[in-house]
């Protein structure tokens, strides 16, 4: 019986990876062959809860766990891309499958589907060597990749999203015998902050602004200059992920504000632009 290898992008999938594994081997497409084995990508030191975790909900299918080792927080992103992708080639070369299933949202598996269309023969017998899953998560999906990737290349996985609810958070009750009020509270892009938090976090966007040379960079690349000059604060000790999201709430809003660029939203991950007029503006402010 003819059979694919499921190729699943962990670390990119990050909070809904179980749902969504679960979601595709339930509405798998009748037009592409069932996996006989799955191929998870997790962080190493994950790698033996999502043993325990497969073994209970997988019982079917063979599943192989591929712990990812990431040696430094910067630069590390695409070590779970590369591990996929060069295993995908060469079970493709080496015969061990004619079927490629990948599941992520991350758009550099574009390359791969490139690769494999070129090295595989297209006959009548094999009219689909891939299938690329993806989920319904909002701005996750380049467009580029709607525009040029034929639409039966997709699977478009649906998972719960999770509803933005903003909540206040609760005053601090005074001592007793004291008249104190709590700080007053002000808007960060998304965020809420105290005044004394968004003090610390305006001067951080100005340090970034101020030590970071004119051109592209990426958020990883502030988290270096944070740890510089602010090493006790949280976002130093914060996982990639964690630091990710605290710096789209809460310091990028003000990047933007004195005049750093984002060029293409879309992108994954995010390339940012420090220009001269942002560097001005700062320096006037000071």
């Amino acid at each position: 019986m003819d059979q694919s290898i499921f190729y699943i992008d962990i670390e990119n999938l990050q909070d809904i990876a179980k749902e969504a594994i679960t979601a595709a081997l339930n509405n798998w497409p009748q037009e592409f062959p069932r996996p006989a084995i799955l191929k998870l990508y997790v962080k190493a030191d994950q790698t033996e809860l999502w043993k325990i975790w497969a073994s209970h909900k997988i019982s079917s299918i063979e599943v192989v766990i591929k712990g990812v080792q990431h040696y430094t927080f910067a630069g590390s992103k695409n070590s779970a891309d590369i591990a996929l992708a060069l295993d995908a080639f060469a079970d493709i070369l080496k015969g061990r499958t004619q079927h490629v299933a990948v599941m992520s949202d991350d758009s550099d598996f574009a390359g791969l589907f490139a690769a494999i269309k070129q090295e595989t023969d297209f006959s009548e017998n094999l009219k689909n060597p891939f299938k690329w899953f993806m989920t319904n998560r909002p701005d996750t999906r380049s467009q580029m990749l709607n525009d040029f990737l034929p639409a039966e290349y997709i699977q478009t996985v649906v998972c719960s999203l999770p509803s933005k609810v903003s909540k206040e958070p609760k005053p601090k009750r005074s001592a007793p015998g004291r008249n104190q009020n709590p700080p007053a509270l002000l808007q960060i892009g998304k965020s809420t902050a105290t005044e004394g938090d968004s003090a610390e976090t305006e001067k951080m966007a100005k340090t970034i602004i101020k030590n970071m040379p004119v051109g592209p960079f990426k958020s990883t690349d502030c988290r270096k200059i944070i740890k510089q000059y602010f090493p006790d604060h949280p976002m130093v000790k914060a996982d990639s992920a964690a630091f990710g999201n605290q710096f789209s709430k809460d310091i990028w809003p003000i990047l933007e504000r004195y005049g750093v660029q984002l060029p293409n939203p879309n992108r994954k991950p995010r390339k940012y632009e420090m220009t001269e007029e942002a560097k001005g503006k700062v320096e006037a402010s000071t």
